[in-house]
């Protein structure tokens, strides 16, 4: 062979070379691009299913608190019914400010039905829930009907759950049927 032969059979040996090494990366670059998005794809749906569990979880907090809160025989069993299912600051938020709650054994019965939450997760360890439900109280035997409006708010305190962390009477809803 010529040196000019030679010459150009190592370029073409070199370029044919460094073509195999390109093919190889960039099939290495695409198996590793495949598996990135497989563990993206898995993740998501690690995180809906996590995120759907909370919501879950606050939702069914919400509604534990509001029967056990309007749902009651005396003023005296609804505070310990709610007491578990709250922070310090929701607790103290379900009576008159500078009171303690009611201790009597005084027949007040009410009970809620209907309820309609409606959420507001604000982050993955706060949510908002206003409620919309018919409330009828009964006090010395005359019975009263109402639909109203309550704000929750809840928080996620790790190791206990969802808590409800405030509670807000909005208002009741006028010019419904209360049947």
């Amino acid at each position: 062979m010529e040196p000019s032969q030679k010459k150009n059979y190592i370029m073409i040996m070199g370029a044919f070379i460094a073509a195999v090494i390109i093919i190889m990366y960039v099939f290495s670059l695409r198996s590793q691009l495949q598996e990135v998005r497989s563990n993206q794809r898995h993740y998501e749906e690690q995180i809906k299913s996590l995120t759907s569990v909370q919501q879950t979880e606050a939702l069914s907090k919400n509604r534990s608190f509001l029967e056990a809160f309007f749902t009651y025989e005396t003023t005296a069993e609804r505070y310990q019914k709610i007491r578990p299912l709250m922070t310090d600051r929701g607790f103290k938020a379900t009576h008159p400010s500078g009171t303690k709650p009611p201790e009597s054994k005084q027949s007040v019965k009410s009970t809620m039905v209907g309820l309609k939450p409606f959420e507001y997760q604000s982050s993955k360890t706060e949510a908002e829930f206003f409620n919309e439900f018919k409330l009828s109280t009964e006090y010395n035997n005359v019975s009263n009907t109402e639909t109203v409006i309550v704000k929750t708010s809840l928080i996620y305190v790790k190791e206990q759950g969802w808590k409800i962390d405030d509670v807000e009477f909005v208002g009741e809803l006028t010019g419904r049927p209360t049947s």
